[in-house]
């Protein structure tokens, strides 16, 4: 484990990084909230293609860590549909590309459409309200998934058509998952430490991305104008 933390500023050791930071760090992610679920129900967070119902654009991404030596630790950062040990977050974007949830750590072998139904209470959502995500969600209600070839079957041309209207705004929570792995933090060697410590910085980055999207959005304006003004129901 590195000793000695050092900046273009200060330099922090390891002793002080305990002592002080951490501290800091707990305190901040208590009270930190620039994550607005509300946002979800904008009157233009609209598509030309799915201009009424549709709110909400899930997907779930990976934060790298070092694999513990023990199998019964290990064994919740293994997947075979990851080549590395890491844990996931699970995001929620607008169409206008703002991040409006994002969960706490989930072990890697956690279905999406679990992790989904499990967290439901933290985002509520209207009776009309309808969703947007990969084949991993279909099994969840209110959702819209692409057409699988369910043993085998050849897709029809307008299931084919669904399936690249689906992908043209499943790409924009893509690009979130950049961003989110742009940080310092998701870049270079896998996290080794505490599972607690890395949900803590987890959670401050997720919400400093938040930041980070309206403030470009502000400075350079929007990635992804939004469609119409009307409300959803």
């Amino acid at each position: 484990m590195i000793d000695t933390l050092e900046t273009t500023r200060c330099k922090v050791t390891r002793k002080g990084f305990y002592k002080d930071i951490m501290p800091l760090a707990r305190q901040w992610a208590i009270h930190i909230s620039h994550i607005h679920w509300e946002d979800r129900l904008k009157y233009d967070n609209h598509h030309p293609m799915f201009p009424f119902k549709h709110t909400t654009i899930w997907d779930s991404t990976c934060c790298r860590v070092q694999r513990s030596p023990d199998w019964l630790l290990a064994r919740n950062v293994v997947n075979g549909h990851y080549d590395f040990p890491c844990f996931l977050v699970l995001l929620g974007i607008t169409f206008t590309g703002e991040l409006v949830y994002a969960s706490s750590l989930f072990r890697v072998n956690s279905y999406d459409a679990h992790t989904y139904m499990d967290t439901r209470h933290l985002h509520p959502q209207q009776p009309f309200e309808r969703n947007i995500g990969d084949g991993h969600f279909r099994a969840c209600p209110h959702f819209d998934t692409p057409n699988q070839k369910d043993q085998g079957r050849m897709l029809a041309a307008h299931e084919l058509i669904w399936n690249n209207w689906l992908q043209l705004v499943r790409s924009r929570v893509e690009h979130l998952n950049t961003v989110v792995k742009n940080h310092k933090m998701f870049s270079g060697e896998p996290f080794r430490g505490w599972v607690r410590n890395l949900a803590l910085f987890t959670k401050i980055t997720v919400h400093a991305t938040a930041v980070e999207l309206r403030s470009r959005r502000a400075r350079d304006g929007p990635r992804y104008a939004g469609y119409g003004w009307w409300a959803h129901c």
